[in-house]
């Protein structure tokens, strides 16, 4: 297992590309059909594929297909803790990190998901409460959401992991949803 940074600076500009570049192979020469900007603080970090390749700049492109704001504090529990856990499970490409779902979505999911109007909190419960919001396209990102997702981290990282999906969870009360529940049906691709 790859020593995860527990930095921002470096998770995305070493540790993301470095974990694409392992699995060239599998992903081809493939392009996204736009960028996922990260606002860990007050930094965007965008990633695009190019031809196989992750590259980052610190802007918000107009292509942009989704922004995930979240504070300092939460990136450490939620996106090393995260990539470490999928790292383990020795997972392939498609489960590696969340980013490779958003990076690899066809044309169709990327305007379904761009059109998107509203924003998306997820929080996510543990020892305190984590939080990150999806703000679709290059629009500013929002302070507050039209739709929160409710859950474990636990149950979450095991999402992620394929070992259950969110209908199970939702069926077992494991999984909250509150307001405009079509935004996080729009945006569940990104996660699953």
């Amino acid at each position: 297992m790859t020593s995860v940074p527990t930095n921002p600076a470096a998770f995305f500009g070493s540790y993301v590309p470095e974990t694409f570049a392992r699995m060239a192979e599998q992903l081809g020469g493939v392009s996204s059909l736009g960028a996922v900007v990260f606002h860990v603080g007050e930094n965007p970090i965008a990633l695009r594929l190019s031809e196989g390749k992750v590259l980052t700049s610190a802007e918000v492109p107009s292509d942009t297909l989704v922004q995930v704001s979240l504070a300092a504090e939460d990136f450490e529990p939620i996106l090393v803790r995260g990539a470490e856990q999928l790292e383990s499970a020795a997972a392939g490409a498609d489960r590696q990190l969340a980013v490779f779902r958003a990076l690899l979505v066809d044309a169709e999911r990327a305007a379904l998901i761009r059109a998107v109007e509203g924003a998306l909190s997820v929080e996510l419960t543990g020892e305190r409460v984590h939080r990150l919001t999806l703000t679709p396209g290059a629009r500013p990102p929002r302070a507050s959401a039209e739709c929160t997702v409710r859950c474990a981290l636990s149950d979450f990282w095991a999402m992620q992991r394929g070992e259950t999906n969110p209908f199970e969870l939702m069926m077992n009360g494991k999984i909250q949803i509150s307001g405009d529940a079509q935004i996080v049906m729009a945006l569940s691709s990104l996660f699953v």
